[in-house]
């Protein structure tokens, strides 16, 4: 049995060029700030260090935006680590057992995303589900056609 899931009102931030280093206490501080500021985190992103920079974001309820912002200008006035912000996103998650024994699972879902011509903004995994965030205006969609594929 394959779930679908779908959490609508998600925002996501990514900054970019943040030094790839813990004695940088950029993403402990953000993530403690969120934590204390009782923003829940769900998705998050890091890219592979290719340098001594990365790429990190994470998403979150688009009413916890206001929160969110405070606590990036805290962080060195969000100068020199400014993030991109998108809100108004949808999450959805394709969820099932299957995807721990049998392969396949995200050739179906990126062929459905290149079917609808739908570029996710970010997708992570589990062991037993797969997560994109999309545009509202790709909703409805990716839904019908997820739902048909899974």
């Amino acid at each position: 049995m394959t779930d679908i899931i779908i959490n609508e009102n998600q925002s996501i931030v990514t900054f970019n060029n943040v030094p790839a280093s813990y004695e940088n206490s950029f993403i402990c501080g953000v993530l403690e700030q969120t934590a204390n500021a009782n923003i829940n985190i769900d998705m998050i992103a890091q890219s592979p260090a290719t340098s001594d920079k990365i790429s990190f974001g994470f998403t979150f309820a688009d009413d916890d935006m206001p929160k969110l912002l405070t606590i990036i200008n805290a962080f060195d006035g969000g100068k020199s680590l400014a993030p991109l912000v998108n809100c108004g996103n949808v999450k959805i998650t394709v969820k099932s057992r299957d995807m721990i024994e049998n392969s396949g699972f995200a050739a179906k879902l990126f062929g459905v995303l290149k079917k609808i011509d739908c570029l996710p903004l970010l997708v992570t995994t589990g062991i037993d589900e797969i997560s994109v965030l999309v545009h509202e205006s790709d909703r409805m969609d990716l839904e019908r056609e997820l739902t048909d594929v899974f």
